[in-house]
């Protein structure tokens, strides 16, 4: 059986609730019990001591020296709480007593040779009862018990049994619905925070959930979801404009494969034509797979984020000397100098894939945009608490304003003198994929475009 949370709630206060007054209880009932019988005990020890002097010890003969003012007392006071006393020899047999036990004789114990205290009956009267040894010349001669009635005593402690026995199933009842009154009053706002998101679907994400002002829990929890349901908002508004963005990006180089296509069939060409026109359209469907490649590795990034990445260790120097051997053509055909920094010695632990997509297209940029005849400098130093790359190129600068927005999907500098083809999906895939390697990216554009790398050295282990 399924319980709601205000019952649970209800529930869990009831049991610890039972388990606290169950302890509280019984230590009520033992401490009451035991201080009554300890004060019971105090005057048994009491009238113990005071008619052990009165026993006279002669040979084997035991008796009480007072006994004619037993009887006096016995004719003329009604003793509301009597005191039983009686003398045994070292057998047990019975040899003199107080005048109201009459025929009847209290309990005794002789192969007990100390003295202790015990709950007896007489006559269906429940008696607290002490035996004493009565010793000569250090050998026991006889016993003398005394005993007194546990009426009251026993009816206080019945009567306290009883009253908690009542009382705690009735506690027990009270705060089950006490409880679950107050849960209800608790649970209220959640339940209004799941109305709120049971709401919100995809096509409208603009509801939030009420913000709380109680510095509490409910507050931290609103202020999660609130904080979660923007950043799905965000998410699910980057995802249209991907999706907007690539169906153009597309969309383009197939118009003008079909424009050519249409062009070259709407008459009788020479050859020459028919092969220019294929080349070009071979140039726009390399265009193309390059940026279906590029959408992939995005998307694969982005299915990564929460896996562990395999790390080991990579020399940069090598790393990157491999990379610009791709693009020597495209280095001599600009004429441009590379320059690394000597840090051939210089070795991290990072993911060989993804760090090779970062360094690739941050070294394919600076080759792409540098001015012919100019030098692209890479740096790797090594410092106390980090590893740092840089790649810097001369060539058109990044305005300010676009700094930050480099790095989104499709994004394209309109404004460049130099027009290089391309989808902008580049600058996305270094940045994905320095998040997923705790890598820190940094642009500078001034007299130089710099890319600067910042490898902790905390996440090499």
């Amino acid at each position: 059986m399924k319980l709601s949370i205000k019952n649970r709630i209800a529930l869990y206060s009831v049991i610890g609730i039972a388990s606290i007054s169950l302890l509280v209880f019984l230590s009520i009932y033992f401490t009451v019990k035991k201080t009554v019988y300890n004060e019971i005990d105090d005057d048994l020890k009491f009238e113990a001591k005071k008619h052990v002097f009165e026993v006279v010890q002669k040979k084997d003969t035991l008796y009480f020296a007072y006994k004619d003012e037993w009887l006096e007392r016995e004719h003329v006071e009604i003793e509301v709480y009597p005191l039983y006393v009686e003398l045994f020899d070292k057998n047990g047999l019975s040899l003199d007593k107080s005048p109201n036990l009459k025929s009847r004789s209290l309990h005794v114990n002789p192969e007990i040779t100390n003295s202790f205290i015990s709950n007896t009956n007489l006559d269906n009267q429940a008696l607290r009862q002490i035996q004493i040894p009565l010793r000569q010349d250090a050998a026991i001669n006889g016993f003398i018990s005394i005993a007194v009635p546990l009426g009251d005593a026993k009816l206080l402690i019945e009567t306290l049994q009883q009253t908690l026995l009542i009382i705690y199933p009735i506690l027990l009842i009270i705060t089950f619905f006490t409880s679950r009154l107050i849960s209800r009053i608790t649970i209220k706002p959640v339940t209004r925070i799941a109305k709120t998101v049971e709401d919100i679907n995809t096509n409208d994400l603009t509801k939030r959930v009420t913000k709380m002002s109680n510095g509490d829990e409910l507050e931290t929890l609103s202020n999660a979801i609130n904080d979660f349901l923007d950043r799905i908002d965000a998410a699910i508004k980057r995802e249209k404009q991907f999706t907007a963005d690539a169906s153009h990006q597309l969309r383009t180089p197939l118009a003008v494969i079909k424009g050519n296509l249409e062009v070259l069939i709407r008459k009788n060409r020479q050859p020459e034509e028919y092969v220019e026109v294929i080349k070009a359209n071979i140039i726009k469907i390399d265009e193309m797979s390059s940026a279906v490649e590029k959408l992939l590795i995005l998307a694969r990034l982005n299915s990564n984020s929460n896996q562990n990445i395999e790390l080991k260790s990579l020399n940069v120097y090598q790393l990157i000397e491999s990379i610009l051997t791709n693009y020597k053509l495209h280095i001599l055909e600009k004429q441009l100098a590379i320059s690394i920094s000597n840090s051939k010695h210089i070795i991290l632990n990072s993911n060989k894939i993804y760090l090779s997509f970062i360094l690739d297209n941050l070294i394919s940029n600076a080759i792409k945009y540098a001015d012919t005849n100019s030098e692209i400098k890479v740096t790797i130093e090594e410092l106390s608490s980090k590893f740092q790359i840089k790649v810097c190129n001369t060539g058109p600068k990044i305005p300010p304003t676009e700094i930050n927005e480099i790095f989104n999907p499709f994004f394209r500098n309109k404004n460049h003198e130099t027009k290089q083809e391309g989808y902008g999906l580049g600058l996305a895939i270094v940045a994905k994929a320095a998040e997923l390697l705790n890598i820190k990216v940094e642009v500078s554009s001034n007299k130089l475009t710099c890319f600067t790398l910042t490898i902790p050295k905390k996440s090499q282990t």
